[in-house]
């Protein structure tokens, strides 16, 4: 019996402990958040800044896991999603962090994918601090290409210091060849980084 009533005193501190964490609430949301203990980091006017959180938070309909990051505004900046997320043209694989445009805070700037993600026929790449960027519409920017690809035409060249750019119309803008590219009485080395511009003139890109 002795064995046993220590065994659920020693439970139950592990309940408590696994639960455990300080509790605020957001003030631009009204939303109650569970953090670690020492997470909590602050702005020089006091406003919260960022904080590890315990357990997973609906904000803005985002479920929010891990680190939360505000801008001084008091609107979420940063957040690593627990779920994946349907967007009208791809999917936020669950656990991406998702970077938020500061000046409209309903519109995604960044997103770094917790795996590979086909966007518009581009396969994007994910993993690590690799970013994804996006216009305020929505649309593709920039992002790091999986593997070499065939783009609108182009042999692309896949690069984790080159990314590939695009139109707010979605064509391609920026892109480092994949294999020579013959357009008029140019040629065009594999390797090369050339911008095509919205006309479809290409000329050399020095990144």
């Amino acid at each position: 019996m002795k064995t046993l009533y220590a065994f659920l005193i020693l439970l139950t501190f592990v309940m408590v402990s696994c639960s455990s964490g300080d509790r605020l609430t957001l003030p631009y949301y009204s939303k109650e958040i569970v953090f670690d203990h020492n997470s909590l980091g602050l702005y020089t006017d006091g406003k919260i800044k960022k904080c590890h959180l315990v357990d997973t938070v609906e904000i803005k309909g985002y479920k929010c896991i891990s680190w939360l990051w505000l801008f001084e505004n008091s609107r979420l900046k940063q957040i690593e999603n627990a779920v994946a997320i349907q967007r009208s043209n791809y999917v936020i694989p669950a656990h991406s962090v998702i970077f938020f445009n500061e000046n409209n805070n309903e519109k995604i700037k960044y997103i770094n994918f917790s795996e590979d993600v086909t966007l518009n026929g581009v396969v994007c790449k994910g993993g690590g601090k690799i970013s994804t960027e996006f216009y305020e519409d929505g649309s593709l920017k920039a992002c790091f290409l999986a593997n070499d690809q065939s783009i609108q035409g182009y042999n692309c060249k896949s690069s984790l210091l080159e990314p590939v750019y695009f139109y707010p119309n979605g064509k391609v803008k920026i892109i480092t060849l994949a294999s020579d590219l013959n357009s008029g009485n140019s040629v065009y080395k594999a390797g090369e980084s050339i911008t095509i511009d919205e006309k479809g003139e290409i000329a050399i890109f020095n990144r």
